[in-house]
């Protein structure tokens, strides 16, 4: 059995993803401090690299990943794990996902 490294919460944040010759669009399914499943419409390759925008609706602007790496894909859902996040961004991520497991506990 896979275990993961860390807990994940569900959620439905739009996201923007730009890869070194593409953008687009897609909605994070399930988040955790150490990476995201996301769904899109566009191609997105095991092992590319992505720059992401979280758009959490508290917050004033989206929550900035510079780099994450896509560990698996399969038709529009793939998963990915942040690699290079800010610490003002980190501790906005490591907040929202604490929030959402206490009104879900």
């Amino acid at each position: 059995m896979n275990q993961r490294k860390h807990d994940r919460v569900r959620v439905e944040y739009l996201a923007s993803l730009s890869g070194s010759s593409y953008r687009a669009k897609g909605t994070i399914l399930n988040l955790s401090v150490g990476g995201c499943r996301i769904r899109t419409t566009f191609m997105i390759k095991k092992d590319d690299c992505l720059g992401v925008l979280i758009d959490i609706p508290k917050y004033d602007r989206p929550l900035y990943v510079s780099r994450a790496e896509v560990r698996w894909s399969g038709g529009q859902d793939f998963g990915m794990e942040f690699i290079q996040i800010e610490m003002e961004d980190q501790q906005r991520l490591g907040e929202t996902i604490r929030t959402i497991k206490a009104a879900t506990e």
